[in-house]
């Protein structure tokens, strides 16, 4: 019996890379076939649904709308239109083709097994009690350990980490999920299948039934840890693109700007479009997942900038030795234009930020808003006296003197304290002298 537990693992993930091999990692379409009418009083009756065999344990229910966005969406998706508008609130299945395929033959292998277990227990063969529920719980553990191991093939279904693109990565991540989902109804299908079969013995019903929730406790973790790898693998990838964007957009770039814009730099653009394009694909993950990509993804980008602005090189190098370089050094010069251009890219990312439809997303951006309008304040010099603290706390709880130090540093002064004489009212921002950026230094370092 602990041969054929072998075996069914070995089985199971030659099984899964083998569907896998030809799985399109995109999200199954659903068909009209797949779409039931319901009468009212059945959807009312504790009697379930009849089984969908070809997309069982629950996986017919696992529907979602169809993103508007084009790019994510094969020639089929994009024409499934023709089959009609019932269709239209949910043409795709948040999982794979291949999902469905492994939920079966992990089903149909603990079937076999079974039925090899209840032929050897008739012909004579007597098995060590396993937590004290018999063969059923040898059954039991097949499902498991098949479960644990399909979840594995899943996530190491891709040949080459570096050719696996974002949303192909998100799209495993949801099968995992999709299995896991599962879970119970298959369990429930199993535990069913042992009682007719007569593997369950009235004396050990209750035994049976509580080991079966062990079993499916330990199966639903595995799945869970298998989904918080590839969850990091996703962030992974997301972090590399947006690095190596940035690093494109901003090598060379000149922070010296010596006028303002009126649109954000053209590097906010290009990481916003990324975003837009990624958080699109992000729709097959449960909320949870999908928040927190979102936070991820923009609290790197307010990291990398911030560590621009207002780190300095020795941080650079720190990170670098630490295995997290992004080749982004920071800046050695800036003047109070460039942190205008910067605080119009800030006010860029909240828009967007907001735009997503994420509760507080914007906050991922107020360490870099805050030094950014504390460079601009023209209130700046008062705030950073001594006795102005608790004023400076109130106005600007995220700013860390350190870094003001770093930018003030890098502060290309000019021969105009305001840039009031040009532009009055509200828009006027604080422009420094020589002597002022010395000033203001020394006292934010007396505070440090």
């Amino acid at each position: 019996l602990m041969t054929g537990l072998k075996v069914a693992q070995e089985e199971q993930l030659r099984a899964t890379s083998r569907i896998l091999a030809d799985d399109s990692k995109q999200p199954m379409r659903v068909l009209r076939t797949d779409f039931r009418y319901v009468n009212q009083d059945d959807a009312a009756s504790s009697i379930p649904n009849e089984e969908n065999i070809d997309i069982p344990f629950g996986l017919s229910e696992m529907k979602q709308k169809s993103s508007n966005d084009i790019s994510f969406n094969d020639y089929e998706s994009m024409n499934s239109r023709s089959y009609g508008s019932s269709l239209q609130d949910g043409d795709t299945y948040k999982f794979s083709p291949a999902v469905p395929l492994i939920v079966r033959s992990i089903h149909a292998r603990t079937v076999t097994f079974a039925a090899f277990a209840s032929s050897q227990e008739e012909l004579g063969q007597v098995f060590p009690m396993n937590k004290g529920v018999g063969v059923s719980g040898y059954v039991l553990d097949c499902l498991e350990q098949c479960i644990s191991i399909a979840a594995i093939g899943i996530k190491d279904g891709y040949e080459h980490f570096d050719e696996l693109s974002v949303p192909e990565a998100v799209q495993i991540t949801a099968n995992i999920s999709a299995l896991q989902s599962c879970l119970p109804r298959l369990f429930g299908a199993i535990c069913r299948g042992l009682c007719h079969m007569g593997m369950v013995s009235e004396e050990q019903l209750n035994a049976t039934f509580e080991y079966a929730e062990e079993t499916l406790s330990r199966a639903d973790k595995a799945c869970d840890a298998q989904v918080a790898g590839m969850f990091n693998s996703v962030y992974e990838l997301c972090r590399n693109k947006i690095d190596t964007l940035l690093h494109f957009s901003l090598d060379n770039f000149q922070w010296v700007a010596r006028s303002a814009r009126d649109s954000p730099n053209t590097y906010c653009e290009s990481v916003i479009e990324y975003l837009r394009t990624i958080f699109k694909c992000l729709r097959s993950l449960d909320e949870g997942s999908k928040a927190g990509l979102h936070f991820s993804c923009c609290g790197h980008i307010s990291e990398r900038l911030v560590m621009l602005v207002a780190g300095k090189s020795e941080d650079a190098d720190n990170n670098a030795s630490s295995g997290e370089n992004s080749s982004l050094r920071p800046i050695s010069k800036i003047d109070a234009y460039g942190l205008k251009n910067l605080s119009i890219d800030v006010a860029e990312f909240e828009s967007f930020a907001d735009g997503t439809g994420i509760p507080q997303l914007r906050e991922c951006f107020a360490e870099l808003k805050c030094i950014t309008d504390a460079m601009l304040d023209r209130e700046l010099p008062q705030l950073l006296m001594l006795e102005n603290e608790n004023a400076r706390r109130r106005k600007y709880p995220f700013l860390n003197l350190e870094k003001v130090c770093n930018v003030l540093e890098k502060y290309q002064g000019t021969g105009f304290k305001l840039m009031g004489s040009h532009n009055r009212g509200e828009d006027s921002f604080l422009m420094l002298e020589k002597k002022e950026i010395a000033h203001l230094l020394k006292l934010a370092k007396s505070q440090i």
